[in-house]
């Protein structure tokens, strides 16, 4: 049964990890995602846990905006990557 309240684009968005920066300056992209969230693809051992807060600056999300930094929850960690929740951010 599907959980989700929100529906989900398909779409790639270039994302930088901020905090933690354990990650680096990588140049992360986006699987999809929804108003409340994203799919980020990175490899499993640079994967957070569940539960973790992240803070990361995504391009192009905001009308007029070149980049946006956004705060989020990760809440699903998979062989793709790992799901997140927006905690500070609505569009």
């Amino acid at each position: 049964m599907e959980k989700r309240q929100q529906e989900r684009q398909e779409v790639s968005l270039s994302v930088e990890v901020l905090d933690p920066p354990h990650l680096g300056k990588v140049e992360l992209r986006t699987r999809d995602l929804s108003k409340k969230g994203a799919f980020i693809m990175v490899r499993p051992e640079k994967c957070l846990p569940v539960g973790r807060v992240v803070s990361l600056r995504m391009s192009g999300i905001l009308w007029g905006e070149e980049s946006s930094t956004i705060s989020a929850r990760v809440v699903r960690v998979t062989e793709e990557g790992m799901a997140l929740q927006f905690l500070d951010f609505d569009f």
